[in-house]
Formats: C-alpha cells, structure tokens, sequence
C-alpha cells in the first residue's frame, strides 16, 4: 500500500469532504465572512469524478438516522452511519492543527485507511477531464444540494480555501508570472553590490537611492494575455501595484488589495478620467477571473465557469460558503479579504546573493562547487526572480506576486 503523503491544503480536502457529509448541511457567509442562519444548503451527495470510477456518496435520513451510501459506477457497495464521518473529520482536524510550521507533506494512516475503505486513492479530488470541464478548472469538490431559499437542488463544483495553517492563496504564482524591469544606470558591480543587500526591500531601495526602474514588460507572453482578457491594459495596472508594495514608489500602506487599489486611485498610473471606480472596477475582475479559472501558467479563453461556489475553512475548521455568482456580494467579499504576498524567490537568488557578497568582499565569481552546494541547500525551491541579472550590456530584475486570502 503506498503512503498518501500531502500537505496541509490537501488534507483539508478530505476534512470537507469528511465534515459535509458528518453534518450534512453548510451555512453562506456574508461579504464580512460572518455566519448567515437564514441561508444554508444541504448536502445530497459528494461526487468524485475520476478518469477511472465515478463514485457518488449519498447521504439520506432515515428513521431520524442519518446515513452515508457509497455507490461505484452505479453499484451499490457501502453504508454506513453519517456521525462516522464526523468523527473522521474531528481526528483529521487535530491532526491538521498538530502539523508543525516546516512540515511541507504528511501521511496520516488512519484517515488514508478511512477514504480507502470507501475506493478514494486520494483525499484531493482527482477529476476526470470531463467533470473540470463541466464544473471548472479550480474544483474540489463536487456537490449536490438543496438550497434553503427555493429548496431547489443543483450539482456544482466548489473550490476549498483553508485558513487551518498558512493563508490560501487566490491567485498563484509561477515561472511564467511576473514583470520585468529594466534597471537603468546599473552596471556589474552595482548589480553585485544589490543582490548582496538579500532582502527585496533593501535591493529596491538601493535601487531607488542609485537608480530608477523602466517597465519592459510581462515575464511571459501566456502570463501577459490571461490578465491583458480582464482589461487590456491590466499588465500596466498590476505592474505598478507592484512598484506600490515592494516601496519603489514610496507609500505607508498596509498590502491588502483595497489599500492597493486606493494608492492606485490617487497616482492614476494610466490616466483614466474616473480612477476611484476604474481600478476598484478592474481588479475585483482579476480577482474574479483568478477564483474562476485564470492562471499564470495555462492559456485561458475567458471563460468563468463557476457552477458552485467556494468553502472557507477558518482555523477552528468551521465552514461557509459563497455561491460562486459574479455579483457584488462575492466580488466585495475577494476585494476586501486578500493581499498581495511575495512568494519564495528561489534557488538562482540564492545565487545572486551568494555571489554579490563575494564579489564586493573578495573580488572573485563563485566556483560551479559554490553554486551546486547552494542549489542542494535550496532544496528544489521553484522561485527565480527578485534579483538583479544581467541580460547582454543591459540589467533586469523581475518581481512576481501572489494573491492570498487574509
């Protein structure tokens, strides 16, 4: 049997697929993120549709019992009682809430035991190309309900954000996303006298002391016409909001979104005529877009398939959701709950650093040994940007950023 190794957001699949059908019933949430008593929906079923077997949990009441039947390929094949899988999900709980803060992925036997009783080879869905194309790409969960409001009943695809260890993040980053600058004035040891700074902050304020920046462009051309979809110009207005939180241009704001897109507002980067409305306008539509389906690294046709909705996990591992409707309600609910976050700058920053220092204290390149002991000390980090590098006579540095929920 091989171990299930996951990390935390992965688990936490399981928890929710584990505690809707323990309770059987979520509340909505408001755009504060407060519990509504007066909306809920019930759950009806869990689907997992893989590319090898549908599987269908029912879950039904019967004689004031609630209870939990599996069916494989329509075929019958377990019962058991709903409390069970509460249970389940109290333990996977607990042990989410144990995980120490450098754990990356963990096996936890006795739910893999659990989920594997019921032909689940995975707590994270694995669905088949046809199920993400009906209820899209960022799908966790696949749910039918019955909604309190009109008692109707729909199947849709949720999406599953988890606050049980680290922010989730909205919007990702990758190798394809980013911006690059040009940093005019700079020269060879002054490129090895920033990268020796480490810190971003203290490269982009040495940067603005001795230099300026130029704006040359998106990272890659995938990257720049995914957000280009949203608004053509939105590679411009990102960019800049960039500038704002690594303080090249300099401001006391905090980095959630809605300080952003206020800093944006007074500077007007692209000069439009209402800028209080424009840039609020804009980036709830990136922020949209992100949740919908939009990603850095893959070709996106601007579709927003949204057919259910998305389920919060706060740090209790207590549950809501949005229905997933491009209106007000969950567009304000995404503006006033993220901010943008630096990721990991990878194992060529390293590099960059490691070499800067030892060219400003002893005139010298690093050997390619330096270099293979630094990438083994990087253990596969991804990240390559947030250093100064040079690019024929010219010196770039790229600055990525990803979107997290607060």
């Amino acid at each position: 049997m091989a171990v299930w190794e996951f990390n935390r957001g992965e688990w936490t699949e399981a928890y929710v697929f584990l505690r809707l059908l323990g309770e059987g019933r979520i509340y909505g949430a408001t755009t504060e993120l407060v519990k509504d008593d007066s909306t809920y929906i019930d759950i009806v079923n869990i689907i997992r549709d893989e590319p090898d077997k549908l599987l269908i949990f029912e879950r039904f009441v019967s004689e004031e019992i609630a209870y939990v039947q599996l069916y494989k390929d329509n075929e019958k094949l377990k019962i058991v009682t709903a409390p069970e899988f509460n249970e389940k999900a109290d333990f996977l709980y607990k042990k989410l809430k144990e995980l120490g803060a450098g754990k990356r992925k963990v096996g936890i036997p006795e739910i893999q035991r659990y989920m594997e009783s019921f032909n689940i080879d995975t707590p994270k869905a694995n669905l088949s190309p046809s199920a993400r194309q009906k209820y899209g790409q960022k799908t966790d969960i696949i749910v039918t309900s019955e909604d309190s409001l009109d008692h109707v009943r729909t199947t849709g695809g949720f999406s599953i954000k988890s606050h049980i260890g680290s922010s989730p993040t909205l919007f990702n980053s990758s190798q394809t996303s980013g911006f690059i600058y040009k940093v005019v004035g700079c020269d060879e040891m002054g490129m090895h006298r920033l990268n020796a700074k480490d810190s971003l902050v203290d490269i982009i304020s040495g940067i603005r002391a001795d230099y300026s920046l130029e704006y040359c462009g998106s990272r890659n051309e995938v990257f720049e016409q995914n957000i280009n979809m949203v608004d053509s110009r939105m590679d411009e207005i990102l960019q800049y909001a960039m500038l704002l939180r690594i303080g090249y241009i300099p401001n006391n704001s905090s980095t959630t979104v809605s300080s952003t897109c206020e800093l944006l507002a007074e500077k007007n980067p692209i000069g439009v005529r209402n800028p209080n409305a424009f840039y609020t306008t804009k980036l709830k539509a990136f922020l949209f877009a992100s949740f919908a389906g939009m990603t850095a690294s893959e070709e996106w046709n601007g579709r927003k398939l949204l057919t259910g909705g998305y389920i919060d996990v706060d740090r209790d591992g207590e549950m809501l959701y949005y229905r997933a409707m491009s209106d007000d309600v969950f567009e304000n609910y995404l503006f006033q709950h993220t901010y943008f976050d630096r990721p990991d700058r990878g194992e060529l920053k390293e590099i960059a650093v490691r070499e800067g220092l030892i060219m400003t204290s002893e005139n010298r390149h690093l050997t390619d040994e330096e270099k293979a002991e630094i990438i083994e000390g990087c253990h596969g980090k991804k990240g390559d940007f947030g250093y100064v590098y040079q690019d024929g006579e010219d010196f770039f540095i790229v600055i990525n950023f990803q979107i997290r929920f607060r």
